[in-house]
């Protein structure tokens, strides 16, 4: 094993329900063959029952939640600290909306000597996210939960924020590529696929 100085570089896929962050992380996680961290599977039953409703979360449904993620995130980058740095599976792809700026920095607080986070907003219009939303099966966000998480996102601020802003009219695999191609450009990753 490589005992290295580097941290675990972590690719949060945010944004809205419809922008495509599934879709987009898995091609991500094929690429670099790293760890995939569904956030969505980590929401308690009760929050996945309130959004089956069509109720959106509240932030005391949401912190809980969150802490989970962040601990989660830490555990993971732990483990793979110790692995050598210039192999792609020393990356971790997580998806979780990330809506507001708060919620990011729950995330952050993950130990800097272990892992470093990148925010990916996937970026797209109204309507697209609206086309996208109905096209959807099973799936408990409901297109009318769209309006309530566009009032509440907080667009992610570059010079504030280590994040990349990716667009969303781009296939999940060509936009999987550029998102990687880019983190390797802003030396976010130090090794390339």
């Amino acid at each position: 094993m490589v005992n290295s100085p580097n941290p675990v570089p972590i690719l949060v896929l945010m944004g809205t329900a419809g922008c495509g962050k599934t879709s987009v992380a898995e091609q991500i996680q094929q690429l670099l063959r790293c760890e995939y961290i569904e956030g969505d599977a980590l929401h308690p039953q009760a929050n996945v029952d309130k959004m089956s409703k069509g109720e959106p979360l509240n932030d005391d449904d949401r912190w809980p939640w969150l802490r989970v993620i962040r601990d989660t995130l830490e555990e993971k980058a732990k483990a793979l600290y110790p692995k050598d740095p210039t192999k792609s599976e020393r990356a971790i792809v997580l998806t979780c909306s990330s809506l507001r700026k708060v919620y990011r920095d729950i995330m952050r607080e993950v130990s800097t000597e272990y892992a470093s986070i990148t925010f990916v907003y996937l970026k797209g219009s109204k309507e697209l996210l609206q086309e996208r939303i109905g096209a959807r099966k099973n799936h408990f966000m409901g297109a009318k939960m769209l309006e309530s998480q566009l009032n509440t996102l907080e667009v992610p601020d570059e010079a504030q924020e280590q994040v990349i802003v990716a667009d969303i009219r781009k296939d999940p695999a060509t936009l999987a590529k550029w998102i990687v191609d880019e983190a390797h450009q802003r030396k976010i990753v130090s090794f390339y696929v």
